[in-house]
């Protein structure tokens, strides 16, 4: 507010000038310098005022997207859910409010170490698969997120140097089940995170943590700005 008085009465002093009021040539000099400095105060709130609203623009925008991907995630489980048997045991299967995703618990999936899927991390995939294929669905693109926990690699460290390997070579397994049942290349990708994203703080032993030995499915849907 103060410095918006300054520039009104930066312009009010010129005004007076203007109108042919005698002004001593100093307080001149000392208006029009004010003039200057007021001038180009101005010009950097107006340019800092349209960062911000773009910057909330972009904000608002990324939040939408983020909704849309939990709400199509919670959606495609609660269908899963619809059409297991009653008599089916729990799989683990829930949403990260984080990421907006589908979280498959890596145990269930994949053996310890490994990036080959299980016989039951095959039917999970299935399931999903058709229901990714449904005209519901079938406007998303797939994104497969890889996790691990903090533990690292030993049983397969010739095959997986890194937990960001392993990670990585999770998510492309699934990639590449996902594609032999019908889901189309385009609409697939893949990102290795290994330990560096955890759900729940990382437990010390060689145990691990479970929760953070997971795939994700994020469906990402561009959402146009208006």
């Amino acid at each position: 507010m103060k410095r918006y008085l300054l520039v009104v009465a930066a312009f009010a002093g010129l005004a007076i000038i203007s109108c042919g009021c005698a002004v001593p040539a100093e307080d001149y000099r000392e208006l029009k310098e004010r003039h200057g400095l007021m001038t180009g105060e101005k010009e950097q709130l107006e340019k800092e005022n349209k960062d911000l609203k773009s910057q909330v623009n972009t904000l608002t925008h990324e939040l939408e997207g983020h909704k849309l991907r939990l709400q199509a995630a919670q959606g495609l489980l609660d269908e899963m859910n619809k059409e297991k048997p009653p008599e089916a045991p729990a799989e683990g299967w829930k949403t990260n409010p984080k990421t907006g995703g589908i979280v498959l618990e890596g145990d269930i999936m994949f053996a310890a170490g490994s990036s080959r899927l299980s016989s039951k991390g095959e039917a999970t995939l299935k399931r999903l698969a058709g229901l990714l294929n449904s005209s519901k669905y079938v406007e998303y693109f797939v994104r497969i997120d890889g996790h691990t926990d903090d533990v690292p690699v030993k049983l397969t460290v010739k095959e997986n140097i890194d937990n960001w390997f392993l990670s990585a070579r999770r998510a492309h397994a699934v990639l590449v089940e996902f594609k032999k049942l019908g889901i189309s290349d385009r609409r697939l990708f893949v990102v290795g995170y290994g330990e560096h994203h955890p759900i729940v703080p990382n437990k010390p032993g060689r145990k691990g943590t479970p929760a953070n030995r997971r795939v994700e499915i994020v469906l990402v849907k561009e959402v146009k700005p208006e």
